[in-house]
């Protein structure tokens, strides 16, 4: 089975398609893909082409991530070193960067469960 090709009217016909689904709420780039026969990598190649853009869904608006890892504290000398982590609530305060790496593959086998 070949690959269909299509003209650039085609792929930005398309491509407002989709865009007026998703400015009515009834849908996104790849459901518009999978309704129209069209594969998804192509729609999304041809909204990077085009300059369309699929506004990101972020449920977390506070522009904070899941796990804040935090600044490294800042210190009167530069001998010594403290990171700050903030985890779930829990604010983790270490003394040494292999310290903190063995926090984070605590932090990772833990999650992992």
């Amino acid at each position: 089975m070949g690959c269909k090709k299509y003209t650039k009217e085609e792929k930005l016909a398309h491509l407002e398609k989709a865009k007026a689904n998703i400015e009515k709420g009834i849908g996104s780039f790849n459901s518009y893909a999978i309704d129209s026969g069209i594969s998804r990598s192509s729609i999304y190649k041809w909204a990077h082409t085009f300059g369309y853009a699929e506004k990101d869904d972020d449920t977390n608006t506070s522009g904070k991530n899941l796990i804040n890892l935090g600044q490294p504290a800042l210190q009167k000398s530069k001998q010594e070193h403290s990171f700050v982590v903030n985890y779930y609530g829990s604010r983790i305060e270490v003394s040494s960067q292999s310290n903190l790496v063995a926090l984070l593959k605590g932090i990772r086998i833990a999650e992992s469960i």
